[in-house]
């Protein structure tokens, strides 16, 4: 994938208020389908690039610049690439899905949400390994054939674990000793973000898990 006018996303500031082309690095894997749900994991920091795109304003069409976060997973299994490009120039928080922002849905859904109103720092929630299960929107060619590529299908996004008939376990607070009881056992700090993440910890636990880490307020092994 080219890197040309592209940037890092850590430290990008999004403002908030109420297709580009990628090499396929899939051929000759194993197919998905967008059926059956898979374990995906973030393999770098998303970057960011601008892209140009038709808004109406007014009534009329107009086109504007956005700039998107390019986010790239893997499936577990079969190692294919599977991309989102989620706009982070402009956030939208909505009770309706229609109007929310997917990048704001996307954490929403496994269980890890942006702060209404807040800037979010970015550094807390792609956090390189993340793990989560969902489906995928199998990319097609001009004659609408299947052609090995993959689009996150964010609705479908969902925690580790989590299934649609099982209750929530009650929230512990949000303290480091907490946190570090859920890690227990971790070696480094990407394994303890799984750890947490598997025990289904909170936004606010591993967002203070991970401020502490950076702060070296947290001794691995742990």
């Amino acid at each position: 994938m080219s890197d040309d006018q592209q940037r890092t996303l850590s430290g990008y500031k999004s403002k908030v208020h109420e297709q580009g082309e990628f090499e396929n690095l899939n051929e000759g894997k194993p197919t998905l389908t967008e059926f059956d749900e898979y374990t995906l994991r973030l393999t770098a920091f998303p970057k960011v690039k601008s892209f140009q795109q038709m808004k109406k304003i007014n009534g009329k069409e107009t086109v504007i610049n956005v700039d998107k976060a390019i986010c790239i997973f893997e499936e577990e299994v079969t190692h294919n690439e599977v991309i989102s490009l989620m706009r982070v120039d402009s956030l939208n928080f909505s009770e309706e899905d229609a109007y929310e922002s997917a990048i704001i849905r996307f954490f929403r859904k496994i269980q890890h949400p942006l702060r209404e109103g807040v800037e979010p720092n970015w550094d807390e929630y792609f956090v390189v390994g993340m793990r989560f299960r969902s489906r995928v929107v199998v990319g097609k060619d001009g004659d609408k054939k299947p052609n090995n590529k993959y689009y996150l299908d964010v609705p479908t996004c969902r925690p580790l674990g989590a299934t649609q008939t099982t209750a929530p376990a009650q929230k512990p607070d949000a303290t480091l000793t907490n946190a570090l009881l859920l890690a227990k056992g971790a070696t480094n700090s990407q394994d303890a973000f799984f750890k947490l993440a598997d025990a289904k910890a909170p936004s606010e636990l591993i967002a203070l898990f991970i401020q502490a880490d950076k702060l070296g307020q947290v001794k691995h092994p742990i």
